[in-house]
């Protein structure tokens, strides 16, 4: 990558970002970003809208960099009020913002829809028995990669087994 991002070229040296009244409260988000297709992109008051919600300045220009050097940027925003507000105020500065992460489903319910037990389960997903008995009574909570496991079991168990299976690995030369 070159040291003169696509960033700078169409918008000019680093703008400053002053008195950016931060945000009191609110929770973490993982977002994806997008340009908006025809539309008029603000860099400096959308790195300005991440900066209020806690985003250190840094990780706000390397955001914008990555979305007009790649169309597209990942975020973890600090401290967002309300998902609405910020949406709508990226998407007037021409970025579209949507929650990227894996929404909650019932370890129960995925379990109990391939018709095994917990232990089957476990075995088969290659998880701890406690692990699946713990979220089940309610003792815990998978996280984000728990979770996004959990989806891809419930859409499609092959594949996860098949990932597992150490012998096919073997064969194709993987250690």
């Amino acid at each position: 990558m070159s040291t003169r991002s696509s960033l700078l070229e169409q918008f000019g040296p680093q703008v400053q970002i002053r008195d950016a009244p931060l945000v009191p409260e609110g929770s973490a988000e993982r977002l994806r970003l997008k340009r908006l297709p025809g539309a008029d992109l603000d860099t400096p008051a959308a790195a300005r809208a991440l900066v209020r919600r806690h985003l250190p300045l840094k990780s706000a220009y390397a955001v914008m960099t990555d979305l007009v050097d790649k169309g597209e940027a990942y975020v973890e925003v600090p401290k967002v009020e309300s998902l609405c507000k910020l949406t709508s105020d990226l998407k007037a500065l021409g970025i579209q913002a949507r929650k990227h992460g894996p929404e909650a489903i019932s370890a129960r319910a995925v379990r109990e829809g391939l018709r095994l037990s917990q232990s089957q389960f476990a075995l088969r997903f290659g998880l701890e028995e406690a692990t699946v008995k713990n979220w089940e009574q309610g003792k815990s909570k998978p996280n984000a990669t728990a979770i996004t496991l959990l989806w891809t079991i419930h859409r499609n168990p092959d594949a996860v087994s098949a990932s597992i299976e150490m012998e096919d690995a073997m064969a194709d030369g993987v250690p």
